[in-house]
């Protein structure tokens, strides 16, 4: 065992130095559109794709290493653009490098990293000096609260209780460098407009979270970049008399009064609040997985462990999210409210896409019983479960990712983009599941194949332990 051990890790050592690849007779999703080009050939030098066209018209240089794509089909790498670090939870270790290979063996190329902390700055320059392997990181600032009544040992978080804080903390954060300001808890109108006002002066995104303080025709007005849906279901009640004004957004899903509403959400009202998204600009990253799978499923402890996810919770944590979930089914909620709570993220869902607000996946893990890397797959898969098709799912966590972010080079298969790219077994087009049949991953002018990807995967699972 030690020796295949060793010759796997020789394998991977010998790829790292390999800068240029071909790709022959593959089929090829180019995400530009819903179609799969058959029989292609693809050369990638350097991280960058040099040439793409049938297997007839181009010859294969010399001092190419030819990977055999028969059968096979390449897409762009997925990008999950809300997730965080087993950092911030339980014991606080960093095991940031292992969890960016679970990333990466699971496809995805591009990560935003959703609460800030030095060591996230730290761990995106490692990757991108090419001294880790991953996915790139993009990592938005610690997260900007009116309030912090949770532990305080690590600090990945401001409280913004005033416009001056709140000006104060855009300001710094932009110059330590986090990629986006990003606003979660608590946060009152005064302090938000001045976070927003502020972001457009030094140049920088504001991402996250809505409150009931701020609501969401304020956040959509700001172009605040919204995660979780937040505040979108509470626009579908009657009218504020109704627990005044909340429903079973965010941290409300905790509170009974909260779901008290939900007989009386009007679904009539979901087709003019996509169009008013939609007229704002804004992209929404629903996060449907996390929370139907928290909130709109009795999933048994067995279904948990069953899950490829679970293996890679660290065992510290573990009893906190035992904890959590029997508090969450003690909930006397009634069936039927959580059966129209999941409809009807899924009628919003589909409502945004049909109205042309673009959607990015995003998981949320490892919150839960999820884990980043594993759990995007399952995200995809509530896209098509909300109606959408399996492309327009696949544009979430390819195309939208790499617009929103300013990417051109990123999210479709061209000459000249970034060769950041997963090798399928089985077309997702046809089955958005086929994601998850993984035969490689290009990075950084690298290919993993699934050899060196198993690896990764059982060398972080003990790190994680």
């Amino acid at each position: 065992m030690k020796c295949i051990r060793l010759f796997t890790l020789l394998l991977i050592s010998i790829q790292a130095f390999s800068q240029k690849y071909a790709i022959e007779k593959v089929s090829i999703i180019p995400m530009d559109q819903g179609i799969t080009l058959e029989n292609q050939t693809l050369l990638m030098e350097n991280g960058k794709i040099i040439e793409i066209g049938s297997a007839a018209q181009i010859t294969i240089p010399n001092g190419f290493q030819i990977i055999d794509g028969k059968g096979k089909f390449l897409m762009p790498g997925l990008s999950d653009m809300h997730a965080h670090f087993f950092n911030e939870q339980g014991e606080y270790k960093n095991t940031i490098e292992a969890e960016l290979k679970v990333m990466l063996a699971n496809g995805l190329t591009m990560v935003r990293i959703m609460a800030g902390h030095p060591n996230y700055l730290q761990a995106r320059q490692s990757v991108r000096e090419k001294r880790w392997l991953g996915p790139d990181l993009v990592v938005a600032s610690p997260q900007l609260v009116g309030r912090w009544p949770w532990d305080t040992t690590f600090r990945n978080y401001a409280v913004v209780d005033t416009p001056a804080k709140a000006e104060d903390a855009v300001r710094r954060f932009k110059k330590e460098g986090y990629d986006a300001i990003k606003i979660t808890f608590m946060v009152d109108r005064p302090a938000f407009d001045a976070i927003n006002k502020t972001a457009k002066e030094v140049g920088i995104k504001v991402v996250g979270h809505v409150g009931p303080k701020v609501k969401l025709p304020v956040a959509l007005a700001a172009g605040e970049q919204i995660d979780h849906m937040d505040e979108f279901i509470d626009t579908l009640l009657p009218d504020t008399s109704y627990n005044h004004g909340e429903s079973v957004s965010d941290m409300n899903l905790w509170r009974m009064n909260a779901w008290n509403t939900v007989p009386y959400l009007d679904e009539s009202k979901i087709p003019a609040l996509s169009q008013m998204v939609k007229k704002s600009g804004i992209y929404v990253c629903p996060t449907n997985y996390f929370f139907i799978s928290c909130f709109g499923a009795s999933f048994t402890e067995d279904h948990y462990r069953s899950k490829p996810d679970f293996g890679y919770i660290p065992q510290a944590i573990l009893p906190e999210r035992w904890r959590v979930m029997q508090l969450q089914r003690k909930m006397p909620i009634p069936p039927e409210s959580i059966e129209k709570y999941v409809a009807i993220r899924k009628k919003l869902t589909k409502s945004l896409w049909e109205a042309e607000v673009p959607l990015m996946a995003g998981s949320d893990s490892p919150e839960w019983f999820l884990m980043t890397g594993f759990s995007i797959h399952d995200e995809l898969r509530t896209f098509v479960d909300a109606g959408l098709s399996p492309f327009a799912a696949l544009q979430t966590a390819t195309v939208h990712p790499a617009d929103y972010l300013g990417l051109p080079q990123k999210g479709r298969i061209k000459k000249g983009m970034d060769a950041d790219l997963v090798l399928l077994n089985q077309n997702p087009l046809e089955n958005i599941d086929h994601t998850k049949m993984i035969a490689g991953v290009f990075k950084n002018g690298q290919w993993f194949s699934r050899t060196a990807l198993d690896e990764f995967l059982s060398e972080s699972k003990k790190v994680l332990e």
